[in-house]
């Protein structure tokens, strides 16, 4: 008889935990595109967040970044699989909105994660999963500006990112606003790369036959920071600037060890992913999310890039 319940209670155990696989919350993680490295460290949290908690993350990034269209019909194709929730990094802040209302209508939860979606309606977005952009734009723009002796005059460049989308918006105005407090500062120049190293090198190649007398540049994301200074280090022009970067990426990060560049804005991006999906996995379950989860958020300087370097490559 004994041996009979044991045998009953392992299959019941067993039924259970099929039950439970079987209840997984299917989710598709949408970001800007699937090679950067700041997008595989943000995806890889997501989904061995999901794995811990019961939640199935398939990625679903365009092969191009920065390519809205593709962005656009992965929402689709996520509608048209029915999935439990969708998770998504907006190219374009603006022109994904059709897509996330049709998400919506069709029962879809959506969650933003680093970057907003310009809803019309609010409710459309469960949450956002980020850093305040705008404050980190002025914060990083600060502290560089804060490297040069008071009364010397700063000659500025901006490597911009895509100006569709709220982080490259909201970053500007952080750095317009502390340029406003700044008399000290000049913006010579101002211009897109797209977030990609290669145009950004290519940018800031053309800026250095353009201006002779460069004291900073402020790139929006790491990549781009990376891509100037290789475009400065062929110029032989190292020792005229200093250069900043945005995200707090590995190799941003030791790049800021190196003495490459001079300082990052920590987004955390693991932590974007693995907080994103643990929203999903509350609202799923019928809780509470607040309406914006903040990550990350500080300056990533030679003090301090060494821990946080530790933390994203254990």
């Amino acid at each position: 008889m004994k041996k009979l319940l044991c045998m009953l209670l392992v299959a019941m155990l067993a039924l259970a935990c099929v039950a439970a696989v079987a209840e997984d919350y299917e989710v598709t993680l949408i970001l800007k595109d699937n090679t950067s490295a700041g997008w595989r460290y943000l995806a890889a949290a997501a989904i061995a967040t999901g794995d811990e908690i019961g939640v199935k993350v398939t990625e679903n990034s365009p092969l191009e970044t920065q390519d809205a269209d593709q962005q656009y019909n992965a929402v689709l194709d996520a509608i048209e699989k029915e999935v439990d929730a969708i998770i998504i990094a907006p190219v374009d802040s603006a022109g994904i909105v059709p897509a996330i209302e049709k998400a919506v209508e069709a029962g879809i939860p959506v969650f933003t994660t680093n970057t907003r979606a310009f809803v019309n309606n609010e409710d459309d977005i469960v949450t956002f999963v980020g850093v305040g952009n705008e404050q980190g734009g002025y914060d990083i723009a600060k502290y560089m500006f804060s490297q040069f002796p008071e009364g010397e005059p700063i000659n500025l460049i901006i490597v911009d990112g895509n100006r569709t989308g709220q982080t490259t918006l909201d970053r500007i105005a952080g750095i317009e606003r502390a340029i406003a407090e700044d008399d000290r500062v000049t913006l010579l120049d101002c211009q897109e790369a797209k977030f990609s190293r290669a145009q950004a090198q290519e940018i800031m190649e053309n800026f250095l036959v353009k201006y002779d007398d460069i004291d900073l540049v402020i790139a929006l994301n790491d990549e781009m920071a990376i891509g100037a200074y290789n475009a400065i280090v062929a110029a032989n022009r190292v020792d005229e600037m200093l250069i900043s970067g945005f995200d707090g990426t590995p190799e941003g990060l030791q790049a800021v060890l190196d003495g490459q560049i001079t300082a990052s804005l920590n987004q955390d991006l693991p932590g974007q992913g693995s907080e994103a999906v643990k929203a999903v996995k509350t609202w799923l379950d019928g809780g509470d999310v607040e309406d914006w989860i903040v990550v990350g958020g500080e300056v990533c300087t030679p003090e301090n890039a060494p821990a946080l370097l530790e933390k994203l490559v254990k």
